[in-house]
């Protein structure tokens, strides 16, 4: 009967199941006092220290605490300010070890599950880890070859097709949203032409001597070596995207010489299947979420580029993506895509109604509200119905049930955490774990009926992130941007797409050819945060979905600067859970004692309602706390103390005994969903 429900969204191929490895996590003794003399931070640090599953664990999540710990124990760091950090780092580490669910090292992995008639759920010790290089390691390994004239000879290079010229001056995306721009001298413009298809690092020195032969090749090799240096030229070395281990493209001789790794991508040894009635109680929630999306036709800076874009070349005329995207000749990028955080938005009156849901629930003294489907028309209403469903999307929850048995009978609740872009953003790093679940999303739906869908392949802007873009090809053709990559049959580049709107509605198309292209960009970074994405990749990733609701973990809008949000149910879903800020401005400074800062925390919480379970919550991490101890009071001080806004944000935290129908494992389940025809 529950199948039946309307919802705008059916699942795509099987689940993920995101869990922590173990169940417990090592002992601990007393936290000792800020005052306590190093002895005792040292033996602190030695009894967790000494369980060697955790040990392992941490040192290959952080090999530098790994080393710092070691010192310790060593008798090698006598200030207990450094003792007393270490400390503390290594906590954070003991709480996420066994209560955090975000696939990371050796803490936590995933694995894959089915949905059918009864819950079950098993889980063996025969974890499969494939470890992967460390990013910022493999690249100063590879920046060092390519420095190198003599190692490069016979290595590709080509120009990075993100490389823009104004002004006589050539500028190159660099780390973050940042660019390096360079003078655009004869011999930077014979590299820009010559270079424009891969060819041959000695190939290229010789064209270049051939055209200026009063240049000594030491000259030449210095050119080409600084042009690498600041990614105007992208070498053969460096792996697009699409290939998961960035080794595999490196000369014998490199791959011999680095064997640095960094934590594993972890596939579970564990068997899991849950009541259909889970699956459609996501897809539930993922409606309700589209209904009361903050941007049902688009936001505003892509509504008012379409418009701009209609104005300056009208409709079903196909202007080149690097013409419409160059801020000179072109429309540049939508507002908001070379900042690194969204611009403040007018108030409206589905902020109105938030305030009044959040102010009466605050003034009532409840911690949630259950949602209505009076309340949910009236939100929908003042946001303005969505004219389209998005194609596709992902759903991350948590199962809340205290028993397998409470889980068949349907006594659970759904814990929404977030909702990605796309299907793939949350699940893609980890195809490579699971080979056929990618091949599920060659049939997804499209925003335009008869689009073709595309794979988005680029590198990170931050090279600690590289990781989290790589994801093996899984459809027939991919659009690379800032990579090098061979000219092919199913591989397109920027200057090979056009921008078109029709109807409003802002379209990508293959200029050679005039296919419709719609891409998909399997990584789960923030586009939000453009320090770690190239606005071009941004901007094709959105560009075909920027007219469907923009469908996010619930946006509480402006209500979002109230000290208390309370949490919304809908059903058996949880959409937001409730949320407190906590400025460090309404507590002692740092010459109080740890008792006299938590009596004034304790007497914050008892004025705000919050229990003594709380979520920390930076970004998407989460640090579960229980302020009713010493040590996870220390956290919150230290977190507080390091907080350049100086706040923290607590959510609520899940019941005692809500992971009980998996063996007390924490966990989340992350679904992708395609909209019905």
């Amino acid at each position: 009967m529950t199948r039946s429900r309307h919802s705008l969204y059916q699942g795509v191929g099987m689940g993920m199941l995101r869990a922590a490895v173990n169940i417990h996590g090592p002992d601990m003794p007393p936290w000792p006092g800020a005052s306590a003399p190093i002895q005792h931070w040292r033996s602190w640090l030695a009894t967790v220290w000494a369980d060697d599953v955790f040990r392992q664990a941490v040192s290959h999540a952080s090999p530098d605490l790994d080393r710092r710990v070691r010192a310790i124990l060593n008798g090698r760091s006598t200030k207990v300010r450094r003792v007393r950090r270490a400390a503390l780092a290594t906590a954070r580490y003991a709480i996420r070890y066994t209560r955090r669910s975000t696939p990371f090292g050796l803490f936590a992995g995933v694995t894959l599950i089915e949905f059918g008639d009864v819950a079950e759920a098993s889980f063996g010790n025969r974890h499969h880890a494939v470890a992967r290089p460390d990013p910022v390691v493999l690249d100063a390994a590879i920046s060092a070859w390519e420095a190198d004239a003599e190692w490069m000879a016979d290595i590709e290079i080509c120009v990075n097709n993100l490389v823009r010229q104004r002004d006589g001056r050539v500028h190159v995306p660099s780390d973050g949203a940042s660019e390096f721009s360079l003078a655009l001298t004869p011999a930077v413009e014979l590299v820009l032409d010559v270079a424009r298809s891969p060819i041959r690092y000695s190939d290229l020195a010789d064209k270049i001597g051939a055209e200026f032969p009063e240049a000594e090749e030491r000259h030449r090799a210095g050119l080409i070596a600084q042009l690498l240096q600041v990614r105007l030229l992208r070498s053969a070395l460096r792996a697009p995207a699409t290939i998961v281990d960035p080794v595999v493209p490196l000369p014998l001789a490199l791959r011999e010489s680095h064997n640095s790794t960094v934590a594993p991508d972890l596939r579970l040894d564990a068997t899991v299947q849950l009541p259909e009635v889970i699956a459609a109680e996501v897809e539930t929630a993922a409606t309700v979420l589209t209904r009361l999306a903050t941007h049902p036709r688009g936001t505003s800076a892509w509504c008012r580029y379409a418009v701009q874009f209609a104005d300056r070349y009208g409709e079903d005329v196909e202007v080149p993506l690097e013409l419409v995207t160059d801020a000179d000749r072109g429309l540049g990028f939508p507002e908001g895509f070379g900042e690194v955080s969204e611009p403040p938005r007018p108030m409206t009156l589905r902020d109105r109604l938030l305030l009044e849901l959040a102010g009466a629930a605050a003034a009532e003294g409840s911690r949630s509200v259950v949602l209505s489907g009076a309340t949910i028309e009236r939100l929908e209403a003042a946001a303005g119905k969505p004219a389209l469903t998005p194609p596709h999307l992902e759903l991350c929850a948590q199962i809340q049930a205290a028993s397998m048995r409470a889980l068949d009978s349907g006594d659970f609740r759904l814990r929404v955490s977030t909702v990605s872009r796309a299907a793939g953003s949350m699940t893609g790093r980890f195809w490579h774990l699971f080979p056929h679940v990618g091949a599920s999303h060659a049939d997804l739906p499209t925003v335009e009926r008869g689009a073709e869908l595309a794979q988005l392949s680029f590198h990170a802007g931050r090279v600690p992130a590289d990781l989290l873009t790589r994801a093996p090809q899984v459809l027939p053709r991919v659009v690379s941007v800032g990579e090098f990559r061979h000219p092919g049959p199913g591989v397109l580049f920027p200057p090979d797409l056009a921008v078109g709107v029709r109807n409003g509605r802002l379209y990508l198309t293959e200029a050679a050819t005039g296919t419709h292209l719609e891409v998909l960009a399997p990584t789960a970074i923030n586009f939000l945060w453009n320090n770690y994405t190239p606005p071009l990749a941004r901007f094709l990733a959105e560009i075909s979905r920027a007219a469907a609701p923009q469908v996010t973990w619930f946006d509480w809008g402006a209500a979002w600067t109230l000290p208390f949000t309370p949490a919304l149910h809908y059903r058996r879903s949880i959409l937001v859970s409730a949320r407190w800020k906590l400025w460090a401005r309404a507590l002692p400074g740092r010459t109080a004692t740890l008792d006299e800062w938590a009596g004034q925390l304790h007497a914050w919480m008892g004025r705000f309602g919050v229990p003594d379970h709380v979520l920390l919550t930076e970004d998407d991490q989460q640090l579960p706390l229980n302020l009713g101890q010493d040590m996870h009071l220390d956290l919150l001080r230290t977190h507080l103390a390091a907080s350049l806004p100086g706040v923290a944000v607590l959510y609520d935290a899940p019941p005692a005994d809500a992971d009980g129908w998996i063996g007390e494992r924490a966990h989340s389940l992350v679904v992708p969903l395609r909209a019905r025809s």
